[in-house]
């Protein structure tokens, strides 16, 4: 009885942590909120199914799975703010791209900046990761030269980013030149990414291969500049949950004390 009651307080404080972190998030960039879910535990449960006798012994925790509803969109100026609207992510690096894909993570975050090279980084200063201006399909990080990579060294006077990630460049009166495009990865089951924190998720073996494509191909996400992503955290929903998980916790409680005054009256 005690392991039955124990376990139902386990799950109701398994919940209220899961949901205080998405509220935690609801006003970070691109934020994904997890959901838990919870199985019950029957003694004598069997392959074949359980009994109509069997007896509940309590519940345990299933796990957490991650919601990949589509975030709103928040006006924020810069060139550099980009959102994806639709499936698939950016895709990044905590390691130069040309030492392979080890260190490579995903991100729905797009607060991208360019640092004193010209390279274009993600708010974690991980590389963002594409292809460049030639055509060659391997994954390099992302340069915005100051200077025109023509012969006339012309200085950058303004930088586009459109829908389908093209890095367009306009140095003095040359017009615009292409400097790249941002890769997207979409996986077959995105919500089995492992969460590496700061907006960053890694493959795993659930989550299947990532699939690299670019913005507006068929299966992956529009890229939208000028607008960041908002958390999908609905923040009516999560409160109600919380209040749920709290009167669940507080039923186990009294239970817990009733069980408790029992046991001591029968011990007197």
């Amino acid at each position: 009885m005690f392991g039955t009651i124990r376990s139902g307080m386990a799950t109701s404080m398994f919940e209220i942590s899961v949901v205080s972190n998405n509220i935690a998030n609801a006003g970070t960039t691109a934020f994904r909120k997890s959901g838990a879910s919870f199985s019950d535990l029957y003694s004598g449960a069997s392959v074949e199914g359980v009994s109509r006798l069997s007896k509940g012994v309590g519940s345990i925790v299933a796990g957490t799975k991650q919601s990949t509803e589509q975030g709103g969109l928040l006006t924020r100026e810069g060139v550099l703010n980009l959102a994806l609207i639709g499936k698939g992510m950016f895709v990044s690096s905590a390691t130069d791209p040309a030492l392979g894909p080890t260190g490579r993570t995903y991100t729905r975050d797009g607060a991208f900046l360019l640092d004193k090279n010209g390279v274009l980084r993600t708010s974690t200063n991980d590389f963002v990761l594409g292809y460049t201006a030639t055509g060659d399909k391997t994954l390099r990080k992302l340069e915005v030269p100051v200077l025109s990579p023509t012969e006339s060294g012309a200085q950058l006077t303004a930088l586009e980013i459109d829908a389908q990630g093209q890095l367009l460049g306009t140095y003095g009166t040359e017009g615009t030149i292409l400097l790249g495009q941002i890769a997207i990865g979409a996986f077959p089951n995105e919500t089995a990414l492992r969460q590496m924190g700061m907006n960053r998720f890694q493959e795993t073996g659930d989550s299947g291969k990532v699939a690299l494509g670019i913005g507006g191909q068929d299966g992956f996400a529009m890229i939208r500049a000028g607008v960041l992503e908002t958390s999908n955290v609905d923040l009516t929903t999560e409160l109600t949950n919380m209040i749920r998980a709290q009167q669940q916790f507080s039923g186990s409680s009294r239970i817990l004390q009733t069980y408790s005054d029992m046991i001591e009256k029968l011990t007197r």
